[in-house]
Order: structure tokens, then C-alpha cells, then sequence
């Protein structure tokens, strides 16, 4: 299991979005791998399915709001919906 970082402070700062992507991306990489693509799909649209909305409250337990963990999981998604279309 992955240790999540923390956010740098409570409140809102620059680029806190990139903070929480970064905290989350390597625990959503090793998640993913039992996703189906339609579960990755629909995670990028916001759709998150039950393994990944305990990353979030994982997220949430060091500090992330709920919300902006599953923005981030959801983009983590995306991108990963973007490599798997140049493969």
C-alpha cells in the first residue's frame, strides 16, 4: 500500500490541484491495473468506481478534500485514457 503525501498546507495555494494529482498518481497507476477500459472511461468522466472513491477517502484522511481527489483521480483517468490511445 502506498503512502499518500501530503497537502503542503491546509489552505488553498498554487497549483494544490498538482499536489493532489501527484499524491494520488502511482496508488490510481497500481489500482487501475484491475480496471476494465469502460471503468477508466467512466472514472475520467467522473464516474468512479468503488476501489477508486476509497482512494479518495484515503486522499481525504491526509489532509485532500474529497472533491479535489476525485478531480484528480478522474484527470489521473484521462491521462491515462490519453496514453492508451497512442499505444
Amino acid at each position: 500500500m502506498f503512502v499518500l503525501n501530503k497537502p503542503r498546507s491546509s489552505g488553498p495555494y498554487p497549483d494544490r490541484d498538482i499536489g493532489c494529482q501527484e499524491a494520488l498518481e502511482q496508488p490510481f497507476l497500481e489500482l487501475a491495473k484491475g480496471l476494465t477500459p469502460d471503468n477508466v472511461a467512466e472514472t475520467a468522466g467522473g464516474n468512479l468506481p468503488p476501489v477508486l472513491k476509497g482512494l479518495a477517502l484515503r486522499a481525504e484522511n491526509v489532509g485532500w478534500t474529497v472533491e479535489e481527489a476525485e478531480v484528480a483521480i478522474s484527470e489521473l483517468a484521462q491521462n491515462l485514457l490519453d496514453e492508451m490511445s497512442l499505444m
